[in-house]
């Protein structure tokens, strides 16, 4: 059932979800490990990503917005085929990803609480984070509105809050002429060297970018979605990388970290913050309690996100018990098999000793597969602008040769991070790195075994249709 009119998502809607969706303040000083650089490391990776992908993203929404969503526009452009295994990809890849983040909630709630002894239990954190997947995946199956009221919750509470606590206590000790724990200068703003690590570390930042995509699954639920994807689009755009660039300085004036200190780093800026203006409240737990609401806030949307998109790719393929849809138009047997998928790779993951060592095995397994769909959707973009010249674009990049060259640049981008995933890093046991290559090679294997299942199905369907 569409939405009436009235209940149709805006541009304030839209942008909220988007930002909500995308931004990561944990990206902040994953980014700060570098230094000063990170600057310049995050307008190289909004160059390079994130802005080409969101004018592809614009284009393709305004221009197909009834068939929105990755798997629609390959479809457009390659068929049932390449559709299917690139909504595949971005099903399984989620997989993983999902356990990575339930894992990140739990550190969350721990600071919140301030318990934080509850983040050395594996068990415990993994029970959690089980309990809070489960709830949002069943609150999920109510559809795309309760999708955007969480996130139009989660965003004011959980993402603006710690945004204007980490820029205002930030800045509020750079002008208050607190000592810099980092170096700000001309030297140490530009990279001193060129090595396989940072043009990794470049990666993941490209990483952090990743999401604007996911807006073209909702399109049939956005009033007026010409004009309202190319303004939220860009609105988001700047507020997220103002942020991240913004948020980076004011990090490293206060603090200085090391990688190992990633996934508390947020939270001994509060410390040090707390210090240097004597606050007579508990900084950490406020920022814990904010950061939980603004994941459980996204946590809907990114569940129902890439199940939409498979779903749309394969419901001529997949069983009819999976490809059935509920009251509220969600696929919802396919989000509850999604769901018990993530809760077996949960607790397969308990095993690990650390959660920190979980976390890094579950990210390194997500990304490859997860990169996977950009290229069928570059590639789609060029085809689609070559095939369809005609075609009334309410958005889109004028010159042809321009369209190809930024078109080029995400795709050279995408490429280039997908083969250095699969350079192990220095140090990097056999263990650690078997999962990165069999994980994809296995998605890979069962992506094509499931079509071939389903085209097998269809024939035989036809077939006894024909007889009837």
């Amino acid at each position: 059932m569409k939405l009436s009119e009235k209940k149709k998502l805006g541009i304030l809607a839209l942008t909220i979800i988007s930002i909500n969706t995308i931004l990561g303040l944990k990206n902040i000083p994953f980014a700060a490990t570098v230094g000063p650089s990170a600057i310049l490391f995050w307008i190289i990776a909004a160059l390079l990503y994130f802005i080409p992908m969101s004018l592809i993203v614009a284009e393709l929404s305004t221009t197909y917005p009834d068939q929105g969503g990755v798997t629609a526009w390959v479809s457009r452009a390659f068929g049932e085929k390449a559709s299917f295994l690139c909504g595949w990809f971005y099903w399984v890849a989620n997989f993983t990803y999902y356990p990575s983040l339930l894992l990140g909630i739990t550190v969350n709630i721990a600071y919140a609480i301030n318990q934080q002894q509850v983040i050395n239990n594996t068990w415990l954190t993994t029970l959690i984070a089980l309990v809070i997947f489960w709830v949002m995946t069943l609150l999920t199956l109510r559809g795309t509105q309760m999708s955007g009221k969480l996130a139009a919750i989660g965003t004011p509470l959980g993402l603006i809050v710690p945004v204007i606590l980490i820029f205002g206590f930030g800045f509020a000790s750079i002008f208050t002429g607190h000592h810099s724990a980092t170096e700000f200068t001309a030297s140490t703003i530009m990279p001193t060297h060129l090595s396989l690590d940072t043009v990794m570390f470049l990666s993941t930042l490209m990483f952090a970018f990743s999401g604007m995509e996911m807006l073209g699954t909702i399109a049939e639920d956005v009033n007026k979605p010409q004009k309202t994807f190319p303004k939220a689009i860009w609105i988001s755009s700047a507020i997220i990388g103002g942020v991240y660039i913004l948020g980076t300085i004011a990090f490293q004036f206060v603090i200085k970290i090391s990688p190992n200190q990633t996934a508390t780093a947020l939270y001994l800026f509060a410390d040090q913050i707390t210090q240097q203006f004597h606050l007579p409240f508990n900084l950490t737990q406020i920022l814990g309690i904010c950061f939980v609401i603004s994941i459980l806030g996204a946590l809907s949307f990114l569940i129902l996100n890439p199940t939409i998109i498979f779903h749309q790719s394969g419901k001529s393929l997949l069983p009819r018990t999976l490809a059935k849809t509920n009251k509220a138009n969600m696929p919802a047997n396919l989000i509850l098999w999604q769901a018990v998928g993530v809760s077996i790779i949960l607790l397969l993951s308990s095993f690990v000793p650390t959660i920190s060592d979980a976390l890094n095995m579950l990210i390194l397994m997500a990304t490859l597969a997860f990169f996977i769909p950009y290229v069928y959707l570059i590639c789609a973009y060029i085809k689609l602008r070559k095939r369809d010249p005609q075609t009334v674009r309410p958005f889109q990049i004028k010159n042809n040769k321009i369209a190809y060259f930024i078109a080029g640049i995400g795709l050279f981008s995408v490429v280039g991070t997908i083969l250095l995933t699969l350079v192990p890093a220095t140090g990097t046991t056999i263990t650690q790195y078997a999962p990165l290559i069999i994980g994809p090679i296995l998605f890979f294997v069962l992506g094509f075994w499931f079509y071939k299942l389903g085209t097998k199905g269809k024939a035989k369907k036809k077939g006894l249709n024909k007889a009837s």
